[in-house]
């Protein structure tokens, strides 16, 4: 008796899975047997193939088919039975009925439209008559599209018309036309508009805003080029978007002109208008006739003497047209001379007249510069914010110190208004004078409690510091401290109980709290209103240093969306997940033979008094640690609480032999996994890193090594995930590197001292590669740079595991090293024996068979996330036996993709909605942004190599480089040359109709656009190098070197 497993296929897919079904070798059964018996005679009407196997061998086909004896499954020792369907006369029914394939195909020629929405709002019934004008028009979708792109494009239409439709008149104003079509529309129509609500609702009035005109423009703009727009019936309307959107974009660039001169303004020292600048003076020839409006002024002037400034504001209309008009025009019977300042903005012109004499030889111009110097000390003067601020910066000094500094600086012997401001006045003349300290009690020697219940613990304290003292001044300066005297406040207090419980009994001292501790120090700022609460009773205090940068990317929202759903589902299955972050710090730089500062300066540290906290100011060292952080978090019941808690442990790897790689990443996750959880290893895995080079997940050698990891691990899934980029601040593991900062901030290291060999072989040495390259050749040097580093690494792990996240203490663990890193990699060649740990690249793992295979049916990847999944199939010799219970890891599915939500569309969907549900990366920013710029042929075609023809555009004169695949046969040259004779080409479109013969044979760049690109090639023919290059609205520069003796000819400029 034996047990097979078969199967039934039909047109590749499994009909009936794997079912195991007994046979005795006794029986005379055939295969026509075992496969009614495991089909029940469904599918008599089917031809059918036998194959057999035993794994992992392949298949064997069995020539006698159904007639074939079951006696070769024994004798050949054949364990598998695959069944395979071939469709037969009898098994194809005749349709009945009309085909299915000609109504499809017929729908999808119809021309639809979106459907119109209930009108609830004035919006939705904008909406409805954007899709009644187009109905007018008579366009449309084909059917299909119309609920997709058909529906997308209306509803960016909408919004824009929507933003600006309480702001035509701004438009109107500024002569930007905002197209013929859109007058069309109902309320237009009757001048009135859509957003009623801006007119009549209690609310803040928003004006049109740069960034919001610039992103309707383009998601407009995007529907516009996608291909239905370019059929004819649509040409008239999608110019009529494009003026849309240049009207948008236009307005929008006003406004970034307008944002920069004012905030250049705001920023500005001096103000934005002066008379220096903004000042026109002129003299005015007398006149014989003079309008009735000037009569008054005359008289005026008249009766005022030579060289006396009169106020025109009184003489002048109220309307601003006719204002300038009158200044313009002015007439007066006698020669004066106008002065007029412009203030800017609405404060309008200043304008000033006087009368001079009518002989010039008498004319004074010492009258004229005195005139004008009373006009302006009369002008109003503006002051920028900027002026104000830096004027309040004065604020918190006293006004005793204020007049002391004002007198001394200019000489005022004015006495104070009462008899307490002198004597304090007195006071302070006579401490800047005498320059002395100790005339001024520092009353805070008062501060604190006098009892002496804590002198034990003092006393313990001040021997503490004096031991320190001569670790400070044995250096070659007095006041350089290399070394802070504690992490923290809570550290100094741990090392003061620790010494107390060795000298007395534990428990029998009395230890102050931390802050009272801390409040025994000198102030940071003696000055600062805290300082009085200090008692300086120890000559101890803090110092300080730090620096930061961000930068945006635009799938920050997806992958923010993503690191959302990877939490819920790790809190769907808390009870069976491992969740590690994990993250690298900055390196860790070790001086040659001078003490070298960490280069952290996040947080203050204790430092005597008198002294200095300072290193080696060189900023290049040869040698060098790289902390490692793998964060193990503690997985809350909600998603609303807090993942920042759990163990945390960290290595010091050595730069040079220990470099960050994915395998050794993935070889100390394992380990730092098999520690925490003590061999029981969780059946699920989420990680989350950052996206440099040994973590991001679309690498070959990041996804062998996460397989390594899953197979090694045994885990029934592994989530690998990275954030986006410039964002690893989103990590979780980011934020033990403040922690770390503790351990590391204020400490200078200097590596110990190799042999004379050693030392002279290292000398000539600089970079990595060839501090590598020499330690492969030379096993002493390799040897004495590990041990040479080793006091520096003990001494990091010392401070390291001193530190403390959520009173959970933090470990340190050894960096994984190369025998270890091997054996860990040599599980995957269970997948593939002819994989390499150096051959990890994309291009050599895709041609390793049955690692494809493998990813194929076990893995998924995508842009940020790469997932390992079991197949559940007993049958498979690579994934053992499943963990997790069988109801759960039948609920076990990928983790989804982020898709808008149908509520909200700037917002993703929830977990819960799209969880267990097939999703893709279609909604992803950067792929959407990829597939509207790409080109509609390969980039393989598009090289100057294949460059058959050129043809100019007909608009802006540019000429275009025509690729074909392969050259052009005669029949296709004709044909292309006629359609570059008779057709006018524009930039961006195809050169030819889809119907035309050469529509996918010759193909141009369609996604140049004029004024901001340019196409290029050089175009080698034999000793001939001609480089073409075309610029819109430019020169076009053509430069041919013949290579003839090694010699370059001639360049020449051709004029466009």
């Amino acid at each position: 008796m034996g047990f097979f497993v078969v199967c039934v296929l039909k047109e590749a897919k499994t009909v009936i899975s794997d079912k195991v079904v007994k046979v005795s070798p006794t029986d005379s059964f055939q295969f026509h047997d075992i496969f009614n018996a495991a089909t029940n005679e469904q599918f008599e009407s089917y031809g059918v193939q036998v194959f057999l196997r035993k794994p992992p061998e392949k298949w064997v086909y069995v020539e006698e088919g159904l007639e074939g004896d079951i006696s070769m499954l024994f004798e050949l020792k054949f364990t598998h039975i695959k069944f395979v369907l071939e469709a037969t006369e009898a098994s194809v029914q005749e349709p009945q009925g009309p085909n299915a394939f000609d109504l499809l195909m017929r729908n999808s020629q119809l021309v639809c439209l979106p459907e119109q929405r209930k009108e609830d709002t004035r919006r939705d019934l904008l909406y409805n008559d954007i899709i009644k004008l187009l109905q007018s028009k008579e366009v449309g979708w084909k059917s299909g599209t119309h609920s997709t792109l058909g529906k997308s494009f209306v509803e960016r239409l909408t919004a824009a018309l929507w933003y600006i439709d309480p702001h035509c008149t701004k438009f109107t104003e500024r002569s930007l036309s905002l197209g013929e079509f859109f007058d069309g529309l109902n309320q237009y129509r009757h001048d009135q508009h859509y957003n009623l609500f801006y007119f009549t609702g209690r609310h803040a009035k928003y004006n049109l805003m740069r960034d919001k005109l610039e992103q309707l423009a383009s998601s407009l703009e995007l529907s516009a080029v996608q291909p239905w727009a370019t059929n004819e019936q649509w040409c008239n309307i999608t110019e009529e978007v494009f003026i849309l959107t240049s009207s948008m974009q236009k307005y929008a660039s006003n406004l970034e002109k307008i944002n920069k001169s004012m905030k250049q303004i705001h920023l500005s020292d001096t103000p934005a208008r002066h008379p220096a600048n903004d000042l026109i003076v002129y003299t005015i020839d007398s006149c014989r006739k003079i309008d009735a409006q000037y009569k008054q002024l005359q008289d005026h002037l008249l009766n005022v003497d030579y060289y006396t400034e009169v106020d025109l504001e009184s003489f002048l209309p109220k309307d601003a047209i006719q204002r300038y008009r009158y200044i313009k025009d002015l007439q007066i019977q006698f020669p004066v001379t106008l002065y007029r300042y412009y203030q800017g903005n609405y404060l309008g012109t200043i304008n000033y007249i006087w009368k001079v004499p009518s002989n010039s030889e008498v004319q004074s111009e010492t009258a004229h510069a005195r005139v004008i110097t009373t006009i302006q000390e009369k002008l109003p003067q503006y002051f920028s914010r900027q002026m104000r601020k830096n004027y309040s910066l004065v604020k918190t000094i006293t006004p005793a110190i204020l007049r002391i500094l004002y007198y001394d600086l200019t000489g005022d012997a004015a006495v104070a208004s009462n008899s307490i401001s002198k004597e304090l006045e007195e006071r302070l003349r006579l401490m800047l004078e005498l320059e002395d300290p100790s005339i001024i009690c520092d009353l805070r020697q008062n501060n604190g409690f006098k009892g002496t219940k804590f002198d034990t613990f003092w006393n313990e304290m001040n021997a503490y510091f004096n031991e320190n003292l001569p670790a400070v001044n044995d250096r070659r300066h007095g006041n350089v401290l290399y070394m802070p005297l504690a992490i923290s406040i809570r550290d100094l207090r741990n090392i003061f109980i620790q010494r107390l419980d060795e000298k007395f009994v534990p428990g029998t001292i009395l230890i102050p709290s931390e802050e009272w501790i801390h409040l025994q120090f000198q102030p940071t700022n003696p000055i600062a209103k805290s300082a009085k609460q200090y008692t300086g009773r120890f000559n101890i205090k803090f110092m300080v240093q730090a620096r930061q940068l961000r930068k945006d990317h635009p799938d920050t929202h997806y992958c923010a969306t993503l690191f959302r759903y990877l939490r819920e589902f790790a809190i769907l299955y808390r009870q069976y997940v491992s969740f590690i972050c994990a993250d690298d710090k900055h390196k860790v730089p070790i001086g040659e033979g001078v003490n070298t500062s960490t280069g952290v300066r996040n947080k203050k540290t204790m430092v005597f008094q008198e002294t200095s906290l300072v290193a080696c100011d060189h900023d290049f060292t040869k040698l060098s640690l790289t902390p490692s952080v793998i964060f193990f978090c503690n997985i809350p019941e909600s998603i609303e609480n807090s993942f920042y808690s759990g163990k945390v442990f960290v290595s010091f790897k050595d730069t040079v032999f220990q470099s960050s790689s994915a395998i050794r990443h993935t070889t100390e996750f394992y380990n730092a996994i098999s520690t925490y959880h003590s061999g029981n290893i969780p059946p699920i895995l989420c990680l989350y890193t950052d996206g440099g080079p040994d973590h991001r997940t679309i690498f070959g050698s990041v996804q062998i090594s996460l397989i390594c990891l899953f197979l090694h691990g045994d885990f029934d899934m592994l989530i690998a995930m990275r954030t986006a980029p410039h964002h690893s601040w989103t990590n979780p593991a980011e934020r033990i590197m403040s922690i770390l900062n503790l351990g590391l901030q204020g400490v200078a290291l200097v590596r110990d001292v190799m042999g004379p060999e050693s030392e002279t072989a290292f000398a000539k040495l600089d970079t990595l590669d060839e501090i590598r390259t020499a330690a492969k050749t030379n096993p002493t040097l390799q040897n004495d740079l590990r041990e040479c580093i080793k006091r520096v690494q003990q001494l990091l792990e010392g401070r390291t595991e001193r530190l403390v996240l959520h009173n959970e203490p933090i470990q340190c663990y050894n960096p994984a090293d190369e025998t270890t890193i091997d054996e860990f990699f040599n599980i995957i060649l269970l997948i593939d024996q002819t994989l390499k740990i150096s051959e990890t690249t994309s291009d050599i793992l895709s041609k390793k068979t049955h690692l494809q295979q493998f990813m194929k049916t076990h893995c998924r990847q995508r842009q940020y996330v790469f997932q390992i999944k079991k197949c559940g199939q007993s049958s498979c010799t690579i994934c053992k036996s499943v963990q997790l219970p069988h109801d759960v890891f039948d609920s076990l599915d990928w983790l989804p993709d982020p898709i808008p939500s149908t509520v909200d569309k700037d917002h993703y969907a929830k977990f819960q909605t799209v969880y267990q549900s097939e999703t893709t990366e279609q909604h992803r920013p950067t792929l959407i942004t990829t597939i509207a710029n790409s080109e509609r042929a390969s980039s393989s075609i598009l090289v100057n190599t294949r460059v058959r023809e050129f043809i100019q555009c007909f608009q802006c004169g540019r000429m275009r480089c025509l690729y074909s695949e392969r050259a052009l046969s005669a029949e296709d040259k004709i044909a292309c040359q006629i359609a570059i004779d008779n057709w006018d080409y524009s930039c961006g479109s195809p050169l030819v109709p889809e119907d035309h013969i050469l529509y996918n044979k010759v193909f141009v760049r369609e996604k140049l656009v004029a004024k901001h690109q340019w196409n290029w090639h050089i175009i080698h023919a034999e000793n001939l190098m001609l480089i073409v290059m075309f610029v819109i609205g430019k020169d076009i520069f053509v430069r041919g070197e013949i290579k003839t003796n090694t010699r370059a000819a001639k360049r020449r400029k051709i004029n466009n």
